[in-house]
């Protein structure tokens, strides 16, 4: 993994957790204002950044942060953010509790089993966009589901294109097959769970990840689909992070 850091290390520290196949470079751009208030931690996940060798598995990105933390924070820190796949990384961080997370915000987490077929229809579409530029007809399906239009196809500008087949194929399939395990019930972090009323698999996985957690606030933002609140209502999506971390 390659762990990026901004912002003074007076500040109290917030791990930022990218979304599936995402350029860690536009997830800082886009959460830059919080450096004013935060240490930010914005590791990328092995097979997503150049130099970068393969993805390997959720559980080992989670090891590498784990042991980043460690090192450099004693093993704890004040707040995290996840936005889509890096909520499901939160998710396994908070399972595996082995660092302490005061207050996690997981975004548009998507947790809900899909299955297999799911994962290797998305693999085989964005493989053809890397090698031809154009997506299938399929994406307006998925786009559908996820409460967007063809409009917000724009928003794929966000992808980090220089990944391999196999780190596409591995990261797809583990992300659409991944499950809830019930030992997240024995993390005490305060969570919050935000999403759009337009994404039902994200609705499907707070409903899954409520089975659990000791300690949650679910928020619906009215009208939104996925990223749509960090990536079109940036600025206010900073200040409801740094609100979230700030209150009692």
């Amino acid at each position: 993994m390659l762990f990026n850091e901004f912002g003074s290390k007076e500040n109290p520290s917030l791990l930022i957790l990218h979304g599936m196949m995402c350029d860690w470079r536009n997830f800082y751009n886009a959460l830059k204002p919080l450096e004013e208030n935060y240490r930010l931690i914005i590791p990328a996940q092995d097979g997503f950044y150049d130099g970068s060798g393969d993805f390997t598995s959720f559980a080992d990105q989670c090891r590498q942060i784990e042991e980043y933390i460690h090192e450099n924070y004693g093993g704890k820190f004040h707040g995290a953010y996840g936005a889509s796949q890096g909520g499901l990384m939160m998710t396994e961080l908070l399972t595996r509790n082995k660092i302490q997370i005061n207050k996690a915000i997981m975004d548009g987490c998507y947790v809900a089993h899909q299955g297999r077929f799911s994962g290797w229809g998305t693999y085989r579409m964005f493989k053809r966009y890397k090698d031809t530029g154009k997506f299938p007809a399929f994406i307006n399906i998925m786009m559908r589901l996820m409460g967007l239009k063809e409009e917000d196809l724009g928003m794929m500008n966000n992808l980090y294109m220089n990944a391999s087949d196999d780190t596409m194929r591995r990261n797809f399939m583990e992300n659409y097959t991944y499950r809830t395990r019930p030992e997240i019930a024995e993390n005490d972090a305060m969570v919050y769970l935000w999403c759009g009323s337009k994404e039902p698999y994200a609705l499907k996985s707070h409903k899954e990840l409520k089975r659990y957690l000791k300690n949650c606030e679910e928020e619906i933002m009215d009208g939104l689909g996925h990223g749509e609140f960090l990536l079109k209502h940036t600025e206010e999506c900073c200040k409801k992070i740094h609100q979230t971390l700030i209150q009692d």
